[in-house]
């Protein structure tokens, strides 16, 4: 007996309940720009530090031969070594953990 088979494409399109620019008015410091990612890619700093620390473990540190998908998460870890961003902000963020 074969299964019947679920149609594609009739879900209606995700519409955000929130107001996104008014939610940025409101809450300014919320996201910050980086001006390292291509495009206006904004980031929470919580993000933006996850990024720098996972950048500079050694298991990323070297690119080479591997698999696409890890070659690109590599590429694009590549400008967050060096941000002076994320280190200002993994800094504070290890000093409110400890």
């Amino acid at each position: 007996m074969r299964r019947t088979r679920k149609t594609r494409g009739k879900a209606l399109p995700f519409t955000p309940s929130l107001d996104v620019s008014a939610w940025l008015q409101t809450h300014p410091d919320a996201l910050i720009a980086c001006p390292n990612q291509p495009g206006n890619l904004k980031l929470m700093p919580a993000s933006c530090v996850k990024r720098h620390l996972t950048a500079n473990e050694p298991r990323w540190a070297t690119i080479g031969a591997e698999p696409f998908h890890l070659f690109v998460f590599k590429m694009n870890l590549v400008p967050c070594r060096d941000c002076k961003i994320g280190a200002r902000l993994a800094r504070q963020h290890k000093e409110i953990a400890a």
